[in-house]
């Protein structure tokens, strides 16, 4: 349950009059009074419930990103659990409703949408990936420009740039994705300004949204499903989002390197190593809107979702599994992956000494290492900016386990053959 104190503190930020950073979060602050109490999605499950339309997968959503999944009024959790119990035989509502009412129980998969995600956009499809981090990347983008159109304080205004700039970076994050360059120029164009106005930006992002499959659309939209009214929770939301699908395209593309090498590929093996190292060495822009995140902000959103840790991320997990055999003391957090073959250093290692080409991917891999290891310690920065040394979640250590984390290689046995 969540504390008292806690939900004073939400409170308190809610209350600040501050929308945006630091403060809460635009729906909130626009809803009407049957929006927050919650008598305009109630109407529409009903009418679902007895047959008139659609299933009102919006309207729950815009609820949840306007109260958070704490402040939902407990008959309205209990009638989307008990929906669920009548449609877990339909794809769609089977893997989204269990998000509705997880507040008290979810995990992380629950809390990003992950299983949602592997119904719609699928995690072995690159281009449906890449398509729902676009798309991610830019609905962030929107999110902090309208904010900032209804307060422009100083933080609000670094946070805009930091999350526009990302958008200008889709195309190393989402190669995979075709973008109007028109968007990436756009934003380029409202960053040159120093006092921009992002509506411009804003105009041409929102129809390249629009532009995305609508079942991708669908996804990024219904996975916005905050714990709290803050508006940095659900900056932290999309940019957890984001990551995901980074980690599956990294590790979709070091499994698919170790059955190139395995075929003598070498050529494709290190051009695929490359363009996920391209896709790593991008992220800086992703932790720049992280470092935005006020510190009492995020004691309030580690507070009401404590247990939801990164660490138990798949994805990240595969990456590391794929590449080098793993000391158990390095999992004990987070349990051991099968990747069901031999890890990309055993297969380089093996193939160096009986077929020279095989070099030309060395230098890929020590490229993917650093790219990782920097990003790690881009995590470790910011956990020790954002949380201090406090222990951290998942059963980890914090900001210590995150800084032995980072000095951890993807392929220590490199240095061997250096």
């Amino acid at each position: 349950m969540i504390s008292e104190t806690l939900l004073e503190a939400e409170q308190k930020f809610v209350r600040s009059g501050v929308i945006g950073v630091g403060g809460t979060c635009v729906q909130a602050a626009e809803a009407t009074t049957d929006e927050l109490s919650g008598r305009t999605v109630e109407n529409a499950l009903r009418q679902w419930e007895s047959g008139h339309t659609e299933f009102p997968h919006a309207a729950v959503a815009a609820h949840y990103q306007t109260v958070g999944r704490h402040g939902v009024r407990p008959h309205l959790v209990a009638m989307l659990r008990n929906f669920h119990l009548d449609n877990r035989a339909h794809h769609v509502l089977g893997a989204w409703l269990p998000m509705t009412f997880d507040a008290q129980n979810g995990d992380y998969l629950s809390y990003v949408g992950l299983d949602y995600f592997d119904q719609v956009v699928r995690f072995d499809d690159a281009q449906r990936v890449d398509a729902f981090v676009a798309a991610a990347g830019m609905d962030l983008a929107l999110l902090e420009a309208r904010a900032l159109g209804r307060s422009a304080h100083a933080s609000q205004v670094v946070r805009a740039r930091a999350a526009t700039r990302v958008v200008t970076q889709l195309d190393r994050i989402a190669p995979d994705f075709a973008l109007d360059p028109a968007v990436a120029a756009a934003g380029l164009a409202a960053l040159a300004q120093p006092c921009a106005d992002y509506s411009s930006f804003a105009s041409v992002a929102a129809e390249a949204l629009n532009g995305v499959p609508d079942e991708i659309g669908s996804a990024v939209r219904l996975t916005l499903l905050p714990t709290t009214r803050l508006h940095d929770e659900q900056m932290f939301i999309r940019c957890i989002q984001i990551f995901e699908g980074l980690y599956r395209q990294v590790a979709t593309a070091i499994s698919t390197a170790i059955r190139e090498l395995r075929r003598g590929l070498t050529a494709a093996a290190k051009e695929r190593l490359d363009r996920a190292s391209i896709r790593l060495e991008a992220v800086p822009a992703l932790f720049r809107v992280l470092t935005t995140m006020p510190v009492d902000a995020f004691a309030i959103i580690r507070g009401f979702t404590h247990g939801r840790s990164a660490v138990q991320s798949r994805a990240f997990r595969e990456v590391e599994f794929a590449c080098a055999p793993l000391d158990p003391r390095d999992f004990e957090h987070a349990g051991r992956i099968d990747i069901g073959e031999d890890t990309l250093q055993d297969v380089y290692l093996a193939m160096r000494k009986t077929h020279p080409d095989v070099r030309v991917v060395e230098e890929s891999m020590r490229r993917l290492d650093r790219a990782w290891v920097a990003m790690k310690r881009g995590h470790w920065g910011i956990t020790l900016k954002v949380i201090g040394t406090v222990p951290g979640t998942g059963g980890t250590a914090g900001a210590s386990y995150l800084k032995h984390a980072a000095t951890m290689s993807l392929f220590p046995r490199l240095s061997e053959v250096a």
